[in-house]
């Protein structure tokens, strides 16, 4: 016997099992937890076949991704006897993780008392919200970089005159090498702003039609001399692939940043991999390295100004990347493992 309430009555057909929906459904018994029915989009999105679901538990399948997320939902659900959309993880059976909405009811299915589940994929509405904090982020650097870089750098360069004329002259040969020191590091601290300004949204962009293939082709002898002298290698692979609205010298600039971050992340005799290809309606470029990989943790601050791993780090070369790709309507994925790190750059092809 079925209890109808409101929540369920538009869930079931006459002979009590659930109806298709774009939401994915399932029930279990209250009694030990086993499935005992499903919907179509549950499978088609969890990956399972109706035979690997029924009869089995949440806890067999490791649907949930946190366990700490199922004692939550049986707490919540036993003592106020429904759920209403409440964020958890859930686990795919290929081993992904999404995020989806949860809501719950109890039910009478039967002659026995069941839980009701409907799960919202809400993954891409969680990575749209952190790609929008990111992008807000690195504009609000660009903007005050863009306000402050004239008052900084012009005192800077009056420093550095001067710092020049002392150093050539000869009472002050046995001081020449604190001199340059002290030129060197205001020019380190010039290209720190320069990075600033590379970040800024509103920088102008002048976009011709041309191929990535040709800019990645003129950098290589650059790419592969710094491989060298690092004692590292670079394999180039291009495929063929349309033209694209670019601006070559934020396109140069994104390739360098991504190959000597991944240079700098392998050990010596790693290789590291340009590639091109075409993905659906996109143009990708993916620089891929050797290296140990990165933890999750660290993975989801990526591009965030002033965030780095490395002891001399500025946290602000893959923050320009992001804002050129941003300049181009284009996105950033990273592909990490303990294999090495792959960050693919995706154009969305020109119309034609």
């Amino acid at each position: 016997m079925l209890t109808i309430t409101p929540t369920t009555i538009a869930l079931f057909n006459p002979d009590g099992n659930l109806l298709c929906s774009a939401v994915p459904m399932f029930i279990k018994t209250i009694s030990d937890g086993q499935c005992i029915d499903v919907n179509n989009s549950f499978l088609s999105v969890f990956g399972y076949t109706s035979q690997e679901v029924i009869g089995r538990t949440t806890m067999d399948l490791n649907i949930y991704a946190e366990p700490e997320d199922r004692a939550k939902v049986i707490q919540i659900v036993m003592e106020q006897g429904v759920i209403h959309n409440l964020e958890v993880n859930f686990r795919m059976k290929s081993g992904e993780v999404r995020i989806g909405l949860l809501s719950a009811d109890i039910i009478e299915l039967g002659g026995k008392r069941c839980i009701l589940s409907a799960i919202n994929d809400i993954t891409e509405r969680r990575q749209l919200e952190k790609e929008i904090a990111r992008l807000d982020q690195l504009s609000l650097v660009g903007e005050m970089a863009a306000g402050i870089a004239h008052e900084i750098r012009n005192p800077m360069t009056t420093v550095r005159g001067f710092l020049q004329i002392y150093r050539s002259k000869k009472e002050f040969n046995q001081y020449k090498e604190y001199f340059s020191l002290m030129i060197e590091e205001l020019d380190r601290a010039n290209s720190i702003i320069t990075e600033y300004l590379s970040i800024a949204k509103n920088n102008a962009v002048e976009l011709k039609l041309q191929n990535l293939n040709l800019i990645v082709e003129a950098l290589s002898p650059l790419i592969v001399a710094d491989a060298m002298n690092s004692d590292r290698f670079v394999n180039v692979k291009l495929a063929d692939i349309p033209d694209l609205l670019l601006d070559e010298k934020d396109i140069r600039q994104l390739i360098l940043n991504l190959v000597r971050n991944g240079l700098e992340a392998m050990p010596i005799g790693g290789s590291l991999t340009i590639r091109t290809f075409m993905d659906k309606e996109e143009v990708v470029l993916s620089v891929q390295d050797q290296g140990e990989g990165i933890k999750p943790d660290v993975l989801e601050k990526i591009g965030t100004p002033f965030f780095t791993t490395k002891d001399y780090g500025t946290g602000l070369g893959l923050a320009v990347c992001y804002g050129i790709a941003a300049r181009h309507n284009a996105k950033i994925k990273v592909e990490t493992s303990a294999n090495g790190i792959t960050f693919l750059v995706q154009f969305k092809k020109c119309n034609e």
